[in-house]
């Protein structure tokens, strides 16, 4: 029970650090709403095979781009202190997992985020892309949870 409450602070602020770095880009970002705004009036749809037409933004959306690119680089980067915090308090191989997890995600979708704003990848490659860091994520979740299988089953 003492872990569970331990485990539950070490999410409270990790969610508490998402919450306030999210305020804190809108604050520190000039007209960032206004480009937020803007990049999500620029969706039309787009033909991206016979027939078949998907919402993609026409316009290249630097500043949002970027913002999201420091955002995701950032909170990516505070999960490694949650990482360590869970590691200290010797929270649930399940919770360790979750946050490795976090890692992948969060760093991934700044790499992917950093493909579109350099333009080396365009939309629809991008949207794949981010699929792929999802399934990736899940996957590290998994041999997280392997690779401490044996400390698992000792403590419960």
């Amino acid at each position: 029970m003492h872990h569970d409450r331990r485990d539950n602070w070490i999410g409270l602020l990790s969610f508490g650090f998402f919450i306030m770095l999210f305020a804190l880009f809108f604050i520190i970002v000039p007209n960032y709403w206004d480009n937020v705004v803007d990049f999500l009036e620029d969706f039309k749809l787009k033909e991206v095979a016979s027939n078949v037409f998907l919402p993609a933004p026409q316009g290249h959306h630097q500043v949002v781009y970027q913002t999201v690119v420091n955002f995701c680089i950032v909170f990516g980067l505070f999960q490694l202190f949650i990482l360590a915090l869970r590691f200290y308090f010797r929270s649930s191989v399940s919770k360790v997992a979750e946050t490795v997890s976090n890692i992948v995600l969060w760093l991934g979708a700044a790499y992917m985020f950093n493909l579109l704003l350099s333009r080396t990848a365009t939309w629809f490659p991008f949207i794949g892309g981010l699929i792929a860091i999802a399934g990736f994520s899940i996957v590290a979740r998994s041999l997280t949870k392997l690779l401490f299988w044996r400390r698992s089953s000792q403590t419960q």
